[in-house]
């Protein structure tokens, strides 16, 4: 062996040494046990429901992903995701958006519901938990799904100073052309329309207008990780491409054949790399510290 294979092994190990010391608030990457808790929420006399994942083995405080569903869906599609982080240290949070579909558990109508109003559940559930003592108020990370997605970027935009990294599957950014299509097909802004199969309202349209959403991505400064599928056969790859481009700290994960949703290997993947994401960034924070102090 040479001088210069010993060096780059010996760089090597220390490398792994230091990624796999862990920082406080999450344990190894085995899965463990995990227990949920019921958490309610609400905003402006509305229900917000939702399930807290929480790591038997870790100690407090603990890092938190904040898990959003897409229009028309609800917690439920999180619950995956939320068991991985869950099974390795990491506290997650899935819950319903405010009329955000036919099948919400929470309140709210989806005539009433808009891209602005879960902006603010969102924005909701995070001040909640910078308030909880078992959290990280600097390791809250927000996971979305498209329409979800779109949320968390907006979010993320609006208060990057809060969001200690950014996780996005298939999001929807097409949404605002998409709504530009319905209105002009009507000829004005109609009181309602059907955005892929669900029916939103008059406010759905007029908010979503006002939002410039790779504007507002553009001020999180923070890691973001993109996933998209290639056969994503709702929301054109292009437009994550975009998202990644603006973003300031992004990379992109394109999932051949792919669709607009995981299953089975495609979800298992971006899961595992959701979690590696989240430990990396966790890691990298708690060298950087130090030192900064």
């Amino acid at each position: 062996m040479t001088k210069k294979t010993t060096l780059r092994t010996a760089f090597l190990i220390l490398l792994a040494v230091l990624f796999t010391a862990g920082t406080a608030g999450f344990a190894e990457a085995d899965p463990g046990a995990f227990r949920t808790e019921d958490c309610p929420l609400e905003r402006e006399g509305l229900r917000i429901f939702g399930t807290l994942y929480l790591p038997e083995a870790a100690e407090d405080p603990l890092p938190l992903v904040i898990l959003s569903h897409g229009l028309g869906s609800n917690h439920r599609i999180m619950e995956p995701y939320a068991e991985r982080f869950a099974q390795n240290g990491i506290a997650a949070f899935v819950f319903d958006y405010i009329g955000g579909s036919e099948v919400s558990l929470s309140g709210g109508s989806m005539k009433e519901m808009s891209v602005l109003t879960e902006a603010e559940d969102l924005r909701c559930v995070l001040d909640h938990f910078r308030s909880d003592s078992r959290f990280m108020t600097d390791g809250i990370f927000l996971f979305g799904g498209s329409q979800g997605g779109f949320i968390s970027a907006f979010v993320a935009g609006t208060r990057p100073e809060d969001i200690a990294g950014l996780v996005l599957l298939y999001p929807a950014f097409n949404l605002p052309d998409v709504c530009r299509e319905k209105i002009a097909e009507s000829g004005k802004i109609p009181d309602t329309a059907v955005i892929g199969s669900h029916t939103v309202g008059r406010r759905y349209l007029e908010d979503i207008l006002t939002v410039e959403i790779y504007d507002v991505m553009s001020r999180y400064p923070g890691p973001a990780l993109l996933f998209h599928g290639t056969a994503d056969p709702y929301v054109p790859l292009r437009y994550s491409r975009r998202a990644a481009d603006t973003l300031p700290d992004a990379e992109l994960v394109t999932v051949e054949g792919a669709g607009h949703g995981f299953k089975g290997e495609d979800l298992e993947k971006a899961a595992r790399l959701a979690e590696e994401f989240v430990r990396r960034v966790l890691s990298l924070r708690s060298r950087v510290e130090p030192e900064a102090a």
